[in-house]
């Protein structure tokens, strides 16, 4: 399967899904689409009925918009690897809290995942073409996290909600903090300048463009 990096923005409030595809198989990235929904949009037949090679779901946080169809995927694919901070356990369990409400929803979950609680820096998964790395940062939930990939050489860093280009995620909800998610920010800062951003609402940047740009940086 060729490398690749395809970004859904169909999710509920224009949130980004992402697919990465390549040697290694499939990665889902906060399933906020269908997986008939994402076959339609990204052209990759069987990814709907489970003929995928799907290897992990792997989850920013535990906010209605970006993990809506996360039961879906797994009733798709049991055997990958759902990967979620039990950080955001509370939320995911709380329609209020989890803001389903939002869309006129009172939506619960309640899956099986690998807690990425405690695992700051560590790889989640490595073989000769892929390397997913974690790092909490939370304040936008407490149990939000980015995922550091590296695919055949080339590194991206997908941030949730904690950034956006020229901006960070709201702290006013259940969980959030400014404090915090400032402490978040100044450790992300440290990345290499180059690295490319890939938000969970918006388009991409880079690390460089949010400390010369993102007013959020310098505080």
């Amino acid at each position: 399967m060729d490398c690749g990096l395809i970004t859904l923005p169909l999710g509920p409030l224009e949130s980004n899904m992402y697919i990465l595809t390549g040697p290694s198989g499939v990665f889902v990235i906060d399933p906020s689409v269908s997986p008939k929904a994402a076959e339609d949009y990204c052209n990759l037949p069987g990814l709907a009925s489970g003929e995928c090679p799907v290897k992990a779901i792997l989850l920013t946080h535990g906010h209605h918009d970006h993990i809506k169809y996360v039961n879906s995927w797994i009733s798709a694919y049991p055997s990958a690897g759902v990967f979620f901070s039990s950080n955001d356990r509370e939320l995911i369990k709380n329609a209020f809290m989890n803001c389903s409400y939002m869309e006129g929803s009172e939506t619960v979950y309640d899956f099986k995942f690998s807690d990425l609680a405690g695992t700051y820096g560590q790889n989640i998964y490595k073989d000769d073409s892929m390397e997913i790395r974690t790092f909490e940062t939370p304040g936008h939930t407490m149990g939000s996290v980015c995922f550091l990939v590296n695919l055949s050489g080339e590194e991206m860093l997908f941030t949730g909600d904690t950034v956006f280009k020229g901006s960070v995620g709201r702290t006013d909800m259940p969980g959030g903090s400014s404090k915090i998610l400032a402490e978040s920010i100044r450790r992300i800062a440290k990345l290499d300048p180059g690295l490319r951003i890939y938000p969970g609402h918006g388009p991409e940047s880079t690390i460089g463009y949010e400390i010369r740009f993102n007013p959020f940086f310098s505080l």
